[in-house]
């Protein structure tokens, strides 16, 4: 699977399709029966987290020109947001203070502020919802620690398993391991040695008999792109990477969060330790700034030096965001004090802690009796540490799914699209779905099933 984006296809915005996915009046036609489909996804998920079941009996699958938008739109939306961090203030503490960032969140800044921001981006994965107008970005959440990336990759790879089987023409899709090759040569280059790279965290996240397929993977898919690989969990980490002496492992790929150390109670000390002694984590500890949801409010709203097409690109792109504090905003072409209108119209908005992660910090005020959502609104002019955002409903889409019973439901998917941007460039599509009508938090770690989106060939 592969896509190639060229210079005329990054000219400027997309425009809306008329329907984004194709308006499809049922699920896409596999000619493979069910029970070998979902032998070959179950076999390709194997020994990962999540469980299988529910099983989606088909990618979702969109008209190439969709796919292209979207990609194209999630790596101009994340240089956005890079431009946005880098004119909040002329040093880190003044961006840092811009944002009310909490410094304990950010233990591992390095004093190579070049190597800061030219990484900050490295990698992101975006949350979008379909609308009726097409993708909107509800949030980017830039790190290494994202999840989803290795669930992608295995359903993409068993679709492509299952059309071959089923003598169909190929989807079209991103391999996102060769574009993180990349990315690692490149920065590997930069550092002046061999391709190579520590991928630090740690199964425990999952539970303490979570196998290592997750990073074992990972690894195997690197080392098939030229980049060796290996997996180093906190204890093993200077050892691995060659201390004390040189270093043997000069960068590493964060995929962890200092918020899930601090719940699940591991030791993440040996990481600073590593920076001390040279070693470079990617993307940098300045992507906080980037995955703050405060940042994407700010481009929402709509920045003094944000240019023509950059406001046509929030305009288009992301729903209606905002920080919020006491204070007067437009909203739907009028002057409003913002704090009665997230009262008044309780129903239209979702209040979000900035620096929340997998729906943690999300409230949904549909889902909120007035009480709560009004001492929410209370906590969050109190605090300055939330934004509120417009209700973005999704549009539907039909998908076969199979239980653990052997039962086949269809079901109309109400889901969030998260393609991923690694070093600057597009690389895939993951997909979660609910088969619930109303809008909510439609996360992995709360029962939502897995899949893919892919493109027609």
């Amino acid at each position: 699977m592969s896509l190639t984006l060229s210079g005329a296809d990054r000219s400027g915005p997309a425009q809306p399709v008329r329907s984004w996915f194709g308006a499809p009046t049922g699920p896409p036609k596999i000619a493979l029966p069910p029970e070998q489909r979902v032998e070959i996804i179950r076999h390709e998920m194997r020994d990962l987290p999540l469980d299988v079941f529910p099983v989606a009996l088909q990618p979702f699958v969109v008209p190439r020109e969709s796919y292209r938008q979207l990609l194209t739109a999630t790596a101009d939306m994340l240089d956005l947001l890079r431009r946005a961090v880098l004119g909040l203030a002329a040093d880190r503490a003044g961006r840092m203070a811009a944002i009310d960032l909490d410094p304990d969140q950010c233990p591992l800044f390095t004093a190579d502020e070049d190597f800061e921001l030219r990484h900050c981006a490295d990698m992101a994965r975006a949350d979008v919802v379909i609308s009726a107008d097409g993708p909107k970005f509800v949030e980017f959440n830039v790190s290494g620690a994202f999840g989803g990336m290795v669930h992608f990759q295995q359903h993409q790879r068993a679709w492509q398993r299952i059309r071959e089987r089923a003598g169909r023409p190929a989807f079209i899709g991103v391999d996102a391991y060769a574009r993180l090759a990349v990315l690692i040569e490149r920065t590997c280059a930069e550092l002046g040695v061999p391709p190579s790279v520590a991928l630090v965290g740690t199964p425990r996240e999952w539970g303490p008999q979570t196998p290592t397929r997750n990073f074992d993977l990972q690894a195997a898919m690197l080392r098939r792109h030229g980049v060796y690989a290996e997996h180093l969990d906190f204890e093993d980490l200077l050892a691995g990477i060659g201390l004390p002496g040189p270093l043997r492992h000069p960068l590493g790929l964060a995929q962890f969060t200092h918020e899930d150390a601090r719940v699940l109670g591991y030791d993440v000390s040996p990481v600073e330790a590593a920076r001390d002694a040279g070693f470079r984590l990617i993307p940098s500890q300045t992507s906080r700034l980037l995955h703050s949801k405060k940042t994407l409010a700010l481009v929402s709203e709509g920045l003094p030096w944000m240019t023509a097409r950059d406001r046509e690109l929030a305009a288009r792109y992301l729903p209606w965001s905002r920080v919020v504090g006491d204070r007067k905003v437009e909203w739907r072409g009028d002057r409003h004090d913002l704090p009665r209108l997230l009262v008044e119209w309780q129903d239209r908005f979702v209040l979000k802690g900035a620096t929340g992660c997998s729906g943690q910090e999300v409230t949904f005020g549909a889902s909120s009796s007035q009480r709560e959502w009004t001492d929410l609104v209370e906590d969050a002019l109190a605090t300055g540490y939330y934004i509120a955002q417009e209700v973005v409903e999704s549009e539907r889409y039909p998908v076969d799914v199979m239980h653990s019973s052997g039962d086949i439901e269809r079901i109309s998917a109400n889901s969030v699209i998260s393609p991923f941007c690694i070093g600057g460039t597009p690389a895939g599509c993951f997909a979660r779905f609910v088969a619930s009508e109303r809008p909510g938090i439609i996360s992995a770690l709360t029962s939502a099933m897995l899949g893919c989106l892919v493109a027609e060939a």
